[in-house]
């Protein structure tokens, strides 16, 4: 249950910033942070379910829970949309919250993660390599 209580709270601030980017009012922004937060969840969620059905959980059991861990994310982008609708000044904090956001998950999670198990030459070169390849540019 810890793992599904820890996808569900980090898919809170993901929701907020679609919400928030909606409210923004700049072109297709939401379009595009919805789109990539989806692309990122889509893993998430199967990882969710693979768990669950490697801990004897029925595959449908598993399936719908995974499913709740994401739909977090419809509830607290309506809340950002309305918060920020409601307080237009409430749009660059709340952009900056959400980028920070994932930025923390970033560099608390991901680095950390992709540096473990004696990997840690192998992903500091691909990162090199796709800086000096103009990939991030």
């Amino acid at each position: 249950m810890l793992i599904i209580a820890a996808i569900t709270l980090h898919n809170i601030p993901e929701g907020l910033s679609v919400g928030v980017s909606y409210a923004s009012q700049t072109e297709d922004t939401g379009n595009l942070i919805a789109l990539a937060i989806g692309f990122q969840n889509a893993p998430a969620g199967l990882l969710v379910a693979l768990f669950l059905i490697n801990q004897k959980t029925s595959k449908f059991k598993a399936f719908l829970l995974a499913t709740l861990t994401g739909a977090i994310e419809i509830v607290t982008s309506f809340i950002g949309f309305y918060l920020t609708s409601f307080v237009q000044g409430l749009v660059p904090y709340g952009l900056s919250f959400a980028a920070g956001a994932m930025l923390f998950i970033i560099y608390k999670e991901l680095i950390p993660e992709s540096h473990g198990d004696g990997n840690e030459r192998v992903s500091t070169c691909i990162y090199n390599r796709s800086l000096s390849n103009g990939f991030f540019n």
